[in-house]
């Protein structure tokens, strides 16, 4: 099985593209994790925007839901430039990740489409 999550650093354009899909299980939000703050140590988050584009991404397990919850506030931590993410296509993730942004502030945007998650503005 390949890597549920791809990151891609556009230094020029100021923005990290983060793409997930899949399956999430405990283990594979923990590496992801892990691998995402790799990354956010090597910059500084205020020069970029930060898109998640999460359309591939099925319904997790009922206890990564906090998993889910607790990476949407370290992207808020992080202090980037914009947080968007770009909404699931299926509909029973897409009512998790609306759940999880409602349990805390998130100061992201969600969208349903890439090229939306593109046009935004800094």
């Amino acid at each position: 099985m390949g890597k549920l999550y791809s990151f891609e650093l556009d230094e020029e354009k100021g923005i990290f593209f983060v793409k997930v899909g899949g399956f999430f299980k405990e283990e594979n939000a923990k590496i992801y994790l892990s691998e995402f703050q790799t990354i956010v140590n090597t910059i500084n988050p205020s020069k970029y925007k930060l898109i998640i584009d999460g359309r591939g991404q099925e319904k997790v397990a009922g206890h990564v839901v906090d998993d889910i919850t607790f990476v949407l506030q370290l992207y808020s931590m992080a202090n980037f430039k914009k947080i968007i993410i770009i909404n699931p296509s299926s509909p029973a993730s897409r009512m998790q990740i609306e759940n999880c942004v409602r349990k805390i502030i998130f100061p992201g945007i969600l969208v349903d489409s890439i090229d939306e998650a593109y046009s935004i503005q800094d």
